[in-house]
């Protein structure tokens, strides 16, 4: 939780006017003294109220399986100092537990709730867990994650899932599917914000198995759920659970408010990501990438006389697909000289190691819900640009994942204009671009993030290295940089350049090293560019920039951030 605003000034005018002289003429005096100014506070604070059996209350010593209040994971109205939501030791299929949150303001403000798993751990495999097949040990080798399910609501504070209470959609479901870091609006611009004096409560459940929602029929429920007046059924039963014994999960929870008055147009997704926060390892970790599996059609460059589902160019394959959307091309290793117009909504996935297949070209992007991912692309003719990823108007929801984009060279100049690993068409509107755990190297820029008309934040770009070009990201707009790494041949070269067009985003937790710096173009830059917590330099330093009175880098991190 983050307190906003716990301040106070007091700012003090008294004022005299006096008028008089040696004659008995008329006077008047009027004095007023004392006049103040004094700020108020923003003070989100929040208490929880946990309900379950006690076998997984960790203070109980000898459990009988009686439902009740979980103190463990209880408190009253408070600050988040340390407190758990979840604390639970000796879970078991079927085991469920129900909780509710509530959160408090002294005055109106917008509010955020960010969630991320961070530890999947396996604690070791015992005998059942390896006659069910589990090999898989270490810190994230465990499947606890995989049969617990949860479900989290808007409720009315009495703990229980009711009728006309709506379920929170991007929380409900597995671990790995629901706790992904990102913001989720309690309340934000275009609703209405959490108000003052007023109390906002969420629920959420948990349960070890198969999770239903059951709605209630809304009742006064002051001593919290029961047994079986839960609003939700948990099924334990089934096969393969003895692949997560002792496995466990560990969660990251975060709150974040802001003020409502004289802000109307903030957005929760406008907070950089909870996994791009908090010191955490930064830059691309392409060993991590999975293959695809299942495919709809499948490129490769050694079919001689290719036929459908098969192709050898990855521009058949888009061509040849029947639906608009939701079909996966894998692309094995081969070399592919083309430039692909992807207008289809697909995912286009490299097999084998990232690099594998190299697409000696690049993507023209003109549809929605697109993912690349697991390729080389070394660039190529985009409609007049040299670039890897050319991004059209229009283009919502764009997944650039685990590739390497490898560039022409950082000074090449055989090109008109340069070269450019990601770009988009200035001045149109594209929207929840993805630019993630890539290695971006020797291009002119490498992301060109062109102003664009949607407003708000388009791209993330986050968990990259970015090394070796003439500039690591250009004309910076409308994006979040979190938990990059950059690097560059030039001393004193360019990471980030900022001109007149930034409109706001924020550069956060980066490693920018060999003299990398934010270099603003002429100014003024309105607003200041944000460019806190990130590391400056190989053994520290300053921020290094073109217009330092227009980026704000204090504080700094004192050491460079873990790589992945």
């Amino acid at each position: 939780m983050r307190k906003l605003l716990v301040s106070a000034g007091i700012v003090v005018f008294a004022g005299a006017i006096a008028v008089g002289a040696t004659g008995a003429f008329f006077s008047d005096t009027e004095t007023s003294v004392g006049n103040t100014f004094a700020a108020g506070e923003l003070d989100l604070k929040i208490d929880n109220s946990s309900y379950g059996f006690d076998y997984n209350d960790p203070q109980i010593a000898s459990p009988v399986g009686a439902w009740g209040l979980n103190a463990a994971n209880s408190w009253e109205l408070s600050d988040l100092t340390g407190q758990l939501f979840f604390s639970f030791g000796d879970l078991k299929p079927g085991d469920y537990g129900e909780d509710t949150i509530s959160l408090h303001v002294q005055n109106d403000a917008w509010a955020c709730m960010a969630m991320d798993l961070t530890g999947t751990p396996d604690n070791g495999i015992n005998e059942p867990e390896g006659d069910a097949g589990d090999v898989t040990d270490g810190a994230d080798g465990g499947e606890l994650q995989n049969f617990l399910s949860f479900m989290f609501w808007h409720d009315d504070g009495d703990n229980v899932y009711e009728e006309g209470e709506v379920i929170i959609d991007e929380l409900t479901g597995l671990p790995g599917e629901i706790f992904t870091g990102g913001w989720l609006p309690i309340a934000e611009s275009g609703g209405l914000p959490l108000l003052a004096g007023t109390t906002t409560y969420i629920g959420k459940g948990w349960c070890f198995g198969t999770m239903a929602a059951t709605p209630e029929t809304p009742a006064e429920n002051p001593n919290g759920p029961t047994v079986g007046n839960t609003g939700f059924t948990c099924d334990g039963s089934g096969e393969g659970h003895n692949v997560a014994q002792t496995d466990g999960i560990v969660v990251d929870v975060k709150f974040y408010s802001e003020q409502a008055r004289n802000n109307d147009e903030f957005l929760c997704s406008s907070l950089p990501p909870l996994d791009g926060t908090a010191g955490r390892a930064v830059g691309a970790a392409l060993a991590s990438y999975d293959d695809p599996n299942q495919c709809d059609a499948v490129v490769d460059d050694t079919f001689s006389t290719p036929t459908a589902p098969n192709f050898n160019t990855i521009q058949a394959a888009v061509d040849d697909l029947t639906t608009a959307s939701g079909e996966t091309i894998c692309v094995n290793s081969g070399t592919y000289g083309e430039v692909v117009n992807v207008n289809k909504s697909v995912t286009i996935a490299g097999v084998g190691a990232v690099g594998s297949a190299v697409v000696n070209g690049g993507f023209i992007i003109d549809a929605d819900a697109v993912t690349v991912k697991g390729l080389k692309v070394t660039g190529g003719n985009t409609e007049g640009t040299f670039a890897g990823f050319y991004i059209k108007s229009g283009v919502d929801n764009l997944d650039i994942v685990f590739n390497d984009i490898d560039g022409p060279g950082a000074n090449d100049v055989t090109t008109s204009g340069g070269s450019r690993g990601v770009v988009n068409v200035s001045g149109v509107p594209i929207s929840d671009i993805l630019v993630e755990n890539n290695t971006i190297h020797e291009w002119t820029t490498g992301v060109y993030t062109n102003p664009d008309v949607a407003g708000g934040t388009v791209w993330t770009i986050r968990f990259n290295d970015i090394d070796d070009n003439l500039a690591g990201i250009g004309e910076l707009n409308s994006a979040l940089v979190v938990a990059n790494e950059f690097s560059n041949v030039a001393a004193a070269s360019e990471a980030i350049g900022v001109g007149t067009t930034y409109d706001g985003g924020s550069v956060d937790n980066n490693n920018f090293l060999t003299d990398t710096r934010v270099n603003t173009y002429v100014g003024p830059i309105v607003p200041d560019v944000d460019a806190e917590n990130n590391f400056w330099g190989p053994n520290g330093g300053t921020a290094q920039t073109g217009g330092t009175d227009e980026v704000d880098f204090t504080p700094e991190a004192g050491v460079a951030f873990p790589h992945n």
